[in-house]
């Protein structure tokens, strides 16, 4: 409801995705991105060339470089926008075939075939014509990716991803990914023609998510454009788009208000961004108005399929005009480019540039990620305890999955009363009404009453208590925990046990509760023998929109 509280909110909604990422706090030794660039391609207004540079050693970021050939007006620099691809087919080498290039032609979704067979291609291409240097990069296990699939058959996570370990670390596919777009801006930011003010971040589909997490986390993105996946329904269905911790209490529309009040822009499409301009939009343009910016953030449906198209894809060009300050005339509309050949876009030949040696599979890849994060742990604690103290705080929320309750309170009718050693014990039933700031963001509008009572009603939230205080009481409180809930505080006569005795003697009151699946929640005495079913296919699944058994009883805790 007011700026200073949402700056907060977002500040927390940013150190979410760097925890679940597995980048709170970044890897150390970000040291200047050392790129192999090479094979320039020309074309009529720009060119095209090979790029390579390790984001970890020997896990290699592949892609294009689309650079304008005419120079800026004499004093200024180029904007740079990074293009992450999405799921199509081979990624980066993505070639429609002929009956799908006459589909899109004939549904008005393309106008021209050469856009229609390689709409990826024209995407950039068109960004440069239009004076911006473009990264267009590989997502891991695409194109020119070696040494880590993307995920494996099924939509499991890659050989090496699924095992505890990694998981522990909150390394994912995801994290991944998102350090080498990272990686990626650093490479662009840095071109000696690129002005790093002005750096942009658009893609679709797995890209859009891609786009959304970058321009969240990395303040140095001025403009983003992620199409076709900012909504309140599905966020995001591949093992490269979720991970433990990410979307606890938020989706994908927190993650693009966090980004406010910068430009940003968005399309929906037949698909689960489908209803985006009456549901998703609205949220975004209240959050922007906090800082009198909604007209810093848009979104419009079309009605096609899942798609970058031409027609999105002149929304994001007239966009990212107005943003960067192109000073084109308006509207831009997309001209025909000579697309270049798939296999002429590799980086990787026969010659020169073959695939290196040092490529690395997912062990290497997980085992550098770890050496670095310790290293940025161990130098933390040594350089600065307050930043220490504000990282691991903001993690360890992001691992709790939880925060302050607002208000607990007794429900009506569940409180009885007995004396026991001249103590009284109450016991009864603590609930947490639900928090107005956790917005049931996720649930479709018809479902809203059930959605509140599964999600943050008495029924999931409440802790059944009991609460012995001496006679002369001090106002002061020891919490209990312990496997037993509050079955601890008396022995098998009913009495209470020698420890709870000690702290009644010291003026101090007891509290216990059956925290998750302990106590009064236990089925016939017994525990569970899983508590919280987890995707076989990948963790991520479930503990990426639930809270783990530790997050629930940390819950109860604080209710």
């Amino acid at each position: 409801t007011n700026r200073a509280d949402w700056e907060k909110e977002a500040q927390q909604i940013c150190e979410q995705i760097l925890t679940a990422a597995g980048l709170f706090p970044m890897p150390a030794d970000r040291a200047p991105v050392k790129a192999t660039i090479h094979g320039k391609i020309d074309r009529d207004e720009y060119t095209v060339e090979k790029v390579y540079f390790e984001s970890f050693p020997g896990h290699y970021v592949t892609g294009n470089l689309y650079r304008p050939k005419k120079a800026p007006p004499q004093g200024t620099k180029m904007p740079a926008v990074l293009c992450p691809h999405g799921h199509w087919n081979n990624g980066r080498f993505f070639e429609a075939n002929d009956a799908a290039v006459k589909k899109e032609l004939a549904s008005g979704a393309e106008k021209t075939a050469e856009g229609a067979k390689y709409p990826l291609q024209a995407r950039c291409a068109m960004l440069a014509r239009m004076g911006c240097v473009v990264f267009h990069y590989d997502m891991i296990g695409y194109a020119d990716s070696k040494g880590i699939e993307h995920r494996r058959s099924g939509n499991v996570a890659p050989a090496g991803f699924e095992e505890v370990g990694p998981g522990l670390r909150l390394q994912s596919v995801l994290g991944l990914q998102t350090w080498n777009s990272v990686r990626a801006l650093d490479f662009v930011a840095a071109l000696p023609e690129v002005d790093a003010s002005r750096l942009a971040v658009t893609g679709a589909s797995g890209g859009g998510t891609q786009s959304m997490l970058l321009a969240a986390i990395d303040p140095r993105i001025s403009v983003s454009f992620p199409a076709v996946m900012v909504s309140q329904n599905m966020q995001g269905g591949c093992v490269c788009e979720n991970a433990p911790l990410l979307r606890v209490n938020a989706n994908n529309i927190a993650f693009a208000a966090a980004y406010a009040p910068k430009p940003q822009a968005m399309t929906g499409a037949d698909d689960w961004t489908k209803d985006i301009e009456t549901n998703g939009l609205p949220q975004l343009k209240k959050v922007y108005g906090l800082f009198d910016a909604a007209d810093h953030v848009a979104a419009t449906y079309k009605a096609f399929g899942h798609n970058y198209n031409q027609v999105s894809r002149e929304l994001m060009y007239n966009w990212l005009n107005t943003h960067l300050k192109l000073g084109l005339p308006s509207p831009v509309v997309e001209k025909p480019f000579t697309p270049v050949p798939p296999k002429d876009l590799s980086v990787w030949n026969d010659s020169e540039h073959k695939v290196p040696a040092n490529v690395a599979d997912a062990k290497a890849v997980l085992a550098a990620w770890t050496e670095a994060s310790e290293k940025g742990l161990r130098h933390m604690i040594a350089s600065d305890q307050n930043d220490y103290r504000r990282m691991l705080t903001g993690a360890l929320r992001a691992m709790v999955g939880d925060r302050w309750p607002v208000q607990a309170q007794i429900v009506d009718g569940s409180i009885k009363q007995r004396t026991a050693d001249g103590a009284t014990i109450e016991t009864g039933l603590v609930t947490r009404p639900a928090d107005p700031s956790f917005a049931l963001v996720s649930q479709p509008a018809a479902k809203k009453e059930e959605a509140t009572k599964l999600i943050a009603g008495p029924e999931k939230s409440a802790v059944p208590y009991a609460f012995v205080k001496p006679a002369d009481w001090n106002g002061e409180t020891i919490i209990m925990v312990h496997p037993a809930g509050k079955g601890l505080l008396v022995d098998e006569t009913g009495a209470l046990i020698g420890p709870v005795k000690t702290i009644l003697a010291a003026k101090y009151a007891v509290l216990a509760g059956d925290l998750y699946a302990t106590g009064e929640f236990l089925e016939g005495g017994k525990t569970p023998a899983d508590l919280r079913p987890v995707s076989k296919d990948f963790s991520g699944f479930t503990l990426g929109y639930n809270r783990s058994v530790l997050g629930e009883r940390v819950h109860d805790i604080l209710t």
